[in-house]
């Protein structure tokens, strides 16, 4: 699952942990799996994957960060190195297109990272992922004591374990995937209780910390959730803002596209400096069929935030529904500069080479949907679309360069 404010919260709850575990945040890509499962694991090298049933259920900065910290154990423990070997399949082509662009962006290179990461065909498979006692608990206290030191309080592990306690009582069909993935033991909770209350336990998150998070929860049970999910968890007494949040998208969903954009217009009026409140006014706009005002909405919102490259695809997307000439050739404008901040979205390549289609170049529309095929991990048409690219752009130029790239992508990947 993509978006830019729950990818943008993510990265401020997670960033402290990682530099407190002595990595680069840069280096570390999270990625949200859209998926009602309790889980997370790590795969494909420095890559952590959050369910945004996870995330639903997890009641605090904390409780998350714990997660995190413990997933980012086995990172520098070294764990998913030994056991790569083990992994077979792959639990979707999408989350090996995922990986794949991850290894690319982390390189530099993104045909070279591509082509090793795409070609190992590992990717993560839930049933594979059950890891051993001793390389949990080397989880379990790396994550205690990076919390620690990132001023979080350690003792927030105990309480995600504590949300899975007895899950081992359980027939494994019945089990929570993270408690089947992640295996309690009692003598691992009891010797966490003892190693956490010999640390410091911080002065808990910022109430801006807390304020981000609040709304990303309000918008994954918004856009996720039952509607009965919704109202107990914002009953109609409560006027927060993240209630407002999750009420409005909703209404969208229900669909109420009249309630839903009152409810966008409170929100702006809150706060009209905010880029994403903007962006989802033109997400219920344009997934309402009223692109001329998706466009108004999204250009205020690229106007707040320039460089986010999921808003600009928002942009494009609009300007494409309004199926004219000049919005055309804006759109293939929009969406190549948002494929140059994010060459993992596979959503953008695929517009974009509808920009390009309508626009008269297929030989840019079909290098276009080659890329996006290699994000997807459908190779054999990546190939397809790339050896036809080559034949329509001129020789030499930096589009055939390109095209010559993928073909050398995809024909290693198929091996």
């Amino acid at each position: 699952m993509r978006d830019a404010e729950v990818e943008r919260t993510l990265a401020r709850i997670a960033n402290p942990v990682f530099r407190a575990a002595g990595l680069n945040p840069a280096s570390v890509h999270v990625y949200i799996v859209n998926d009602r499962e309790l889980n997370a694991f790590v795969a494909g090298g420095q890559n952590i994957f959050l369910f945004t049933g996870l995330l639903a259920r997890l009641e605090t900065i904390d409780q998350l960060r714990a997660v995190i910290a413990h997933e980012t154990g086995h990172i520098t423990g070294g764990h998913q190195a030994r056991r790569d070997q083990a992994m077979k399949g792959a639990r979707g082509m999408a989350l090996i297109g995922m990986i794949g662009a991850a290894a690319a962006t982390a390189g530099g290179s993104p045909t070279a990272g591509l082509a090793i990461a795409s070609s190992s065909r590992q990717a993560a498979e839930r049933s594979m992922l059950a890891h051993n006692r001793a390389e949990e608990a080397s989880a379990d206290q790396a994550g205690i004591r990076y919390m620690a030191a990132a001023g979080s309080d350690p003792a927030a592990m105990l309480e995600v374990l504590d949300l899975f306690r007895g899950q081992e009582a359980l027939m494994p069909s019945r089990m929570d995937p993270y408690a089947l993935t992640h295996p309690l033991w009692s003598e691992r909770i009891a010797l966490l209780e003892q190693k956490t209350a010999a640390l410091p336990h911080g002065d808990g998150p910022s109430p801006e910390d807390v304020y981000w998070h609040d709304r990303m929860v309000a918008k994954i049970t918004g856009f996720l959730g039952r509607p009965s999910e919704v109202a107990r968890r914002y009953p109609a007494g409560d006027g927060s803002e993240a209630a407002t949040l999750a009420r409005a998208i909703a209404a969208h969903r229900r669909p109420d596209p009249a309630r839903a954009g009152a409810l966008a217009d409170t929100l702006i009026a809150a706060r009209p400096e905010d880029a994403y409140y903007h962006e989802l006014k033109g997400q219920f706009l344009l997934e309402s069929g009223q692109a001329g005002g998706a466009v108004a909405a999204y250009r205020e919102a690229v106007a707040l935030a320039p460089d986010e490259p999921l808003i600009l695809a928002g942009l494009g997307r609009a300007l494409l529904n309004l199926e004219d000439g000049a919005a055309d050739a804006e759109a293939r404008a929009v969406l190549t500069r948002s494929a140059a901040l994010d060459k993992a979205n596979a959503g953008v390549y695929r517009d974009l080479a509808l920009a390009e289609a309508r626009l008269g170049d297929e030989g840019a529309a079909s290098l276009a949907t080659a890329e996006r095929f290699v994000l997807e991990g459908r190779f054999a048409d990546a190939e397809r679309h790339a050896a036809r690219a080559a034949g329509l752009l001129p020789a030499g130029s930096p589009g055939w360069l390109q095209a010559q790239d993928v073909i050398t992508v995809a024909r290693r990947a198929q091996k």
